[in-house]
């Protein structure tokens, strides 16, 4: 009799928290507010004079993420020290999908505070066609550093950064 009434107890408690947890509400995440632009890409760092690819690195990726503050003007541009080591936060325009400004942004990587202009910054939804044939968004910006000129002995000059939304797909890596 002690074990019925303790099969009975426990057969309660556990239809209890069934009933408790089926009448919850389902949890729908939400995105950020920069979520149209945010996201990984694989780019090509270009030069108008050197040519493509002209310090060898190939494809790399480069991350854009929301502020903390959940900004609606800015965003981080990160390359995760793949290329050039910066991470910057760069104004946007969500409306037109656009990103940077002739102003200078300081570098936010410790120990390596260099000064970083992006500018012309676009990012065109479905416009490209990486390797493995399915559309995804371009992204295009330019982008100078205050120490590029010692590497390719032009004053003010700028790298042409294009490329595609990350697919995971091996073929696009």
């Amino acid at each position: 009799m002690k074990n019925m009434k303790k099969i009975f107890v426990y057969t309660l408690v556990l239809g209890f928290l069934f009933t408790f947890n089926a009448c919850q509400e389902e949890f729908e995440p939400g995105g950020t507010v920069v979520q149209e632009m945010a996201g990984t890409y694989t780019v090509l760092y270009n030069h108008d004079d050197y040519g493509t690819d002209p310090f060898g690195v190939g494809f790399s990726q480069i991350i854009m993420y929301n502020t903390s503050s959940e900004s609606t003007t800015e965003m981080w541009l990160n390359d995760q020290g793949n290329f050039w080591e910066y991470k910057v936060k760069v104004p946007i325009d969500l409306n037109n999908l656009t990103f940077g400004s002739p102003d200078t942004l300081i570098n936010a990587i410790d120990g390596y505070e260099i000064k970083v202009i992006v500018e012309n910054g676009k990012i065109i939804p479905g416009a490209a066609t990486p390797p493995s044939g399915n559309p995804v968004d371009s992204i295009y910006f330019d982008i100078w550093f205050d120490d590029l000129a010692g590497s390719t002995g032009i004053e003010s000059d700028r790298l042409r950064v294009g490329g595609f939304r990350y697919t995971g797909w091996p073929e696009d890596e």
